[in-house]
């Protein structure tokens, strides 16, 4: 299979599944427009090779390919970068909301040492 109509149909294949996804509620657009952005990006890099030619040259690349593997490269950093952002927002939104039960668990156990009043 010629790699010209394999990166169209994998391009295309993951558009619709990140769609898909955002669409049935799975994955926030927050997250997926990482996804969508590569996907068009590699779409339109496929139809149009000689800009992608032109811009690696412009990079300083010999090779078209290795300018892909560098972007590659880029991504996976990139989007290591927001899943780490992320993990620091969940574990202090967890902090919080143990610290929260904490108070209520102490708040409980003093009012029932206290006793409930006595109802006639």
């Amino acid at each position: 299979m010629h790699s010209k109509i394999f990166a169209l149909i994998m391009a295309t294949l993951i558009l619709i599944l990140v769609v898909d996804r955002i669409r049935r509620q799975k994955m926030t657009f927050k997250y997926a427009l990482a996804w969508l952005v590569s996907s068009f990006l590699v779409l339109f890099f496929t139809i149009q090779d000689d800009w992608l030619r032109q811009l690696s040259h412009w990079a300083g690349f010999a090779l078209p390919s290795n300018f892909i593997f560098f972007l590659l490269l880029i991504f996976v950093i990139f989007f290591s970068l927001l899943l780490t952002i992320h993990i620091n927002e969940q574990n202090s939104r967890t902090e919080s909301l143990a610290q929260a039960i904490a108070k209520l668990d102490y708040q409980l156990k003093k009012f029932e040492k206290e006793g409930s009043p006595k109802r006639p």
